[in-house]
């Protein structure tokens, strides 16, 4: 009786040294196919923590304020000759100085869609026979204009001006407030895009007046 205990003991202490043996190989075999790293689980697979886990923020962009420019209605201009200005028709704006255009801190909520103004620099004269009082904002180029864009999406004034070459052509760029002698309007040769009761997207060089760096 007492050699069948001891047999019996014997089968159950060698089942127990066997399977010892046989996890420690599994655990070799696995480590040499991916090696634990810091913060692994004993069998060499990354532990993962819900928490651990990087989620991007979303980092919300403010909507400032754009400067703007309209068509002045001048029925004396000559007919391929345009005018615009401040006051120009629409005259409605969202944060205006001195009832018009605002160029220090932008004046239309740049979640407007509106067109961009575009130059194009050049050596025109005055029309002939023009009387030059009424061109104090002569610029001696052409202006036009593209397809109407939030401003928001205006990330910069190359962004801009890239719209107007594409759509304009080359040496096409976005008009600027400083553009002409009289600053506040500019007059030139009418180009293409300046139709419709709109006021356009103009750049306020070196002012914090435009989408991409004004103040909400």
């Amino acid at each position: 009786m007492n050699r069948w205990i001891w047999l019996m003991a014997a089968i159950v202490a060698l089942g127990f040294a066997a399977l010892g043996f046989a996890r420690h190989k599994a655990i070799q075999v696995i480590s040499k196919v991916a090696p634990p790293t810091q913060g692994a689980s004993p069998l060499g697979s990354p532990a993962f923590s819900p928490a651990r886990a990087e989620i991007p923020a979303v980092v919300a962009v403010p909507i400032g304020y754009g400067l703007t420019f309209a068509v002045v209605n001048a029925p004396n201009l000559a007919t391929d000759a345009v005018s615009l200005s401040c006051q120009g028709e629409p005259a409605q704006v969202d944060r205006p100085l001195k009832d018009a255009c605002n160029p220090y801190q932008g004046d239309t909520s740049c979640r407007t869609v509106l067109p961009v103004l575009c130059s194009k620099a050049g050596e025109l004269d005055l029309p002939v026979g023009a009387d030059p009082a009424l061109y104090p904002s002569w610029t001696r180029g052409s202006l036009g204009a593209t397809q109407p864009v939030m401003g928001a999406v205006l990330e910069s004034v190359a962004a801009a001006s890239a719209m107007c070459e594409k759509e304009l052509g080359p040496s096409w760029r976005m008009a600027e407030f400083l553009d002409a002698p009289g600053a506040w309007g500019m007059q030139g040769q009418r180009g293409l895009g300046l139709t419709g009761n709109n006021r356009y997207w103009v750049h306020a060089k070196g002012k914090s007046a435009n989408c991409w760096n004004s103040s909400p």
